[in-house]
């Protein structure tokens, strides 16, 4: 979501010259080599977010940051994560839209998990959908997610589907060669690289990939798995031990674009079994980047890997195997499939959401 923020904010600018843009807050910048937030034309957002600490956060996210973006005179807002749809409850003079970028808020308040915490963050998540509800308009990125939101809604009318982009750096080779980054990371050059990308919740299938990569290595590949992204729990990790692959698996953790960029680019292929994803960044990304890519093709995905990923469908892992095996074993397979994602990704372009997002505002206004 930080992401899809700073590229908003740092193409709209130039597609939408005629109208005035502000952002109510820095936005962490993504940018090659730094991770300089982005700011609005006059060097400064307009309306920081204050307070230190659990206790200053919750009290500026759900009370100080919307009374402050309800004040400001203006004649739209756009709230870029879903997660902050609670703002709308302050705007009352200005058109309200709100991006979602999955519903996993409305799956997380259904479950009804019992326990203090639960019923609090289901307290706080039924004062965001409740803002959400209220938007003027709305904008998804896959025609997916905007039935899933329509039929939460209970209609269509102002839902706009604006795909998501990719970085243009991600289509360019990184400085330090692929050789260079495996041996850093203590990989061997003749090694079978799977990267996953992201977190570890549940629906992201951890455990898929894990018994995948572990299938690969039964099956006479000297497979290694990496991950960038939150590091794995303590069940996951006990998986990765129990099947005896503990040195075969590299946790790096949050890493910097540049970072994750060499990642791409130092793997043979991407994996991403989500059970449920809005968009998919990391498959448009990993395409960009000439890595082939084999999902599940589930939710979002199936619009964001279209037919240029390899598509499993379902949650079988010999399938999984399989594939992967395929991409390893036919070079000129691996090459159709990088070709073919190349080409997809260079579909999804920020200037095209920002020009996009830009004709929507003149619609409204």
């Amino acid at each position: 979501m930080d992401r899809y923020a700073a590229r908003v904010a740092q193409h709209l600018p130039r597609e939408a010259a005629d109208l005035q843009i502000d952002l109510s807050s820095k936005v962490p910048g993504f940018t090659p080599g730094t991770d300089t937030p982005v700011s609005d034309a006059s060097g400064e957002a307009r309306l920081p977010l204050p307070g230190f600490g659990p206790l200053g956060r919750y009290g500026s996210r759900y009370l100080t940051y919307p009374r402050r973006v309800g004040a400001a005179r203006v004649d739209l807002v756009h709230v870029l994560d879903h997660s902050y749809a609670h703002v709308v409850h302050s705007v009352t003079r200005a058109i309200r839209v709100v991006t979602v970028h999955d519903l996993f808020p409305v799956m997380t308040v259904a479950r009804r998990d019992t326990g203090l915490r639960a019923r609090v963050r289901d307290r706080l998540l039924g004062w965001v959908l409740s803002g959400l509800r209220r938007a003027d308009a709305w904008v998804v990125g896959t025609e997916w997610l905007r039935g899933g939101l329509a039929e939460w809604l209970g209609h269509e009318k102002g839902i706009h589907v604006i795909p998501f982009g990719v970085d243009d750096h991600f289509f360019t080779p990184t400085p330090e060669p692929r050789e260079a980054v495996r041996r850093r990371l203590g990989i061997p050059s003749s090694a079978f690289v799977v990267l996953h990308v992201g977190n570890v919740a549940p629906r992201k299938n951890l455990p898929g990939v894990i018994a995948a990569v572990h299938g690969l290595r039964v099956a006479g590949t000297d497979a290694w798995l990496v991950r960038v992204g939150d590091a794995l729990t303590r069940e996951q990790q006990d998986d990765v031990e129990g099947r005896g692959m503990a040195d075969r698996v590299k946790a790096l953790g949050a890493t910097s674009e540049p970072e994750l960029r060499a990642v791409y680019r130092t793997a043979d292929v991407l994996l991403f079994p989500s059970h449920y994803e809005g968009f998919g960044f990391p498959v448009l990304e990993a395409m960009a980047s000439g890595l082939p890519v084999v999902t599940s093709g589930l939710g979002g995905l199936v619009e964001a890997a279209g037919r240029a990923a390899v598509v499993v469908g379902d949650q079988d892992v010999d399938r999984y195997v399989a594939e992967l095996r395929r991409l390893a074993a036919e070079p000129g397979w691996r090459e159709q499939v990088i070709a073919r994602g190349t080409e997809h990704a260079r579909r999804f372009r920020w200037a095209d959401t920002a020009r996009r997002m830009a004709e929507l505002y003149r619609s409204l206004v």
